[in-house]
């Protein structure tokens, strides 16, 4: 027994080993892309399109300082391009949230009988291709005078989010303990102060996951972005191509604009990872 028992430790050894060693290989295999985009942003203007690529240079900011300014020489600065993503980015999650939470406990906690119909068929609309909506969606915000305003991007941006943040939300709910609902409703809680003052404390860690993905989808979002906006609203995503024009690209300035644009959203995913496994896991474990 204890031969037995001795072998199967050491397999498990080896295969927490090779599974672990396989995860950093694939991780650092990912990471290729991400640190020779930072090295070329770094790169002086004049070896940043060298081919094969010099790996040994004097390193510099001008690229970033290109970007943010002037934009690359064209008529919308980057800087203003990167607020535009953050305010469309910030109201689709505002949006989804704050209609994903009622939806979610309304889909859980109340029973009528629709209930698990509306639930399957708010889910599929998440298989929906967004490129079929963007011609009907132009010519109505087009008649609404919506066009190049960040509400025509807000506003699909949370309608296509909201089937996950609702299920991501659902899937929590369904975790919490009825009877605290009950509790409170004996004690004299309306439905709302349940909601607000129970059942959101719990769900944060879940809000927070439905939230960073959110905010992660609208801000690389580029078919509603390119399709709605000219100037005003246009967002970092469609930016990016004022960088390549007929004779070339920029190498140095398109690559400091695509590490602007990762940058938040990669510094957002390790400052909230806690609250993202513990959203994506809650209930997983009793």
């Amino acid at each position: 027994m204890t031969k037995v028992s001795s072998s199967n430790r050491r397999g498990v050894l080896a295969r927490i080993v090779v599974g672990r060693a396989f995860l950093w290989a694939w991780l650092l295999i990912g990471l290729v892309p991400l640190v020779f985009m930072v090295f070329t942003s770094i790169k002086p203007s004049g070896i940043a399109n060298q081919i094969p690529p010099a790996w040994i240079f004097e390193a510099t900011l001008d690229n970033y300082a290109s970007v943010l300014s002037s934009g690359g020489g064209k008529s919308e600065s980057f800087g203003q391009l990167l607020l535009n993503s953050a305010i469309v980015s910030l109201g689709a999650t505002i949006l989804a949230i704050a209609v994903g939470v009622p939806a979610a406990y309304a889909l859980t906690m109340r029973d009528f009988r629709a209930r698990k119909g509306l639930s399957s068929w708010i889910l599929s609309t998440y298989m929906f291709p967004p490129i079929v909506a963007v011609i009907p969606i132009f010519v109505f915000a087009g008649r609404l005078g919506l066009i190049d305003s960040y509400a025509v991007l807000i506003v699909p941006y949370a309608a296509f989010n909201l089937p996950i943040v609702v299920w991501i939300l659902r899937s929590s709910i369904l975790q919490l303990p009825y009877e605290i609902q009950e509790a409170a409703m004996v004690d004299g809680a309306s439905t709302w102060e349940v909601l607000r003052r129970i059942i959101w404390p719990l769900l944060v860690p879940s809000v927070a996951t439905a939230a960073v993905l959110t905010i992660v989808l609208s801000w690389n979002e580029f078919l509603f972005a390119l399709s709605l906006t000219r100037s005003g609203a246009k967002t970092a995503p469609v930016g990016l191509q004022q960088f390549t024009g007929m004779y070339g690209t920029d190498w140095g300035n398109i690559t400091a604009a695509a590490t602007l644009i990762v940058a938040p959203i990669l510094v957002l995913m390790i400052v909230l990872r806690r609250q993202m496994v513990a959203g994506l896991t809650f209930g997983a474990v009793k």
